[in-house]
């Protein structure tokens, strides 16, 4: 388990798993109005915590719990990206917090900090990537305050609301963690 002030992020649990259908039954659920579809993906979802729980060296999602009162407000998760190099993957990673309740405390960036300082000490990778529609401008805050920089532009990348949309891509290098010198 990794903890911080005021989250900490933990295994996704059997008992977890009506909560991440209840993330996915609504529109506004899991990523509110950047969601591009409903976790129909659930059957999919749930053989991969039956085969690994969720946990793997190239796949995770954890769950981010409140330590005041061990309520889960959200997840983390990251994925080894094999391009451009297969034989050096890299993580990319993602969050969401679906309370508006839970939104603007802090979490999703304290989460997001913890799962990154694991991925570079557990990985032996230069760089995290992390994707944000270029509207979500609160999740492009969180990777900027971690220090994460913006690379470019993925033009029409994604399908949402009936029409493409374009995604802002973001890395943290090994060497410009936060607080660290170039």
């Amino acid at each position: 388990m990794l903890e911080g002030a005021l989250v900490r992020l933990r295994p996704v649990e059997e008992k977890d798993l009506g909560l991440l259908e209840q993330w996915g039954r609504s529109r506004e659920g899991l990523w509110g109005s950047y969601q591009r579809f409903q976790l129909d993906h659930l059957p999919m979802l749930v053989s991969a915590f039956r085969e690994n729980g969720l946990l793997s060296r190239d796949f995770a999602i954890l769950l981010i719990e409140d330590v005041s009162d061990e309520s889960i407000v959200g997840f983390v998760r990251y994925t080894l990206l094999r391009f451009p190099d297969a034989d050096l993957p890299y993580p990319e990673i993602g969050y969401g917090v679906p309370d508006d309740a839970n939104r603007g405390r802090g979490v999703a960036t304290e989460a997001t900090r913890l799962l990154v300082e694991y991925l570079f000490a557990g990985y032996p990778c230069e760089r995290i990537a992390a994707f944000a529609d270029v509207e979500n401008v609160p999740s492009q805050r969180v990777l900027e305050k971690l220090g994460f920089e913006h690379e470019g532009t993925l033009r029409r990348a994604t399908f949402r609301d009936g029409a493409w949309r374009d995604l802002a891509v973001y890395s943290l290098l090994r060497n410009r963690k936060e607080g660290s010198q170039p």
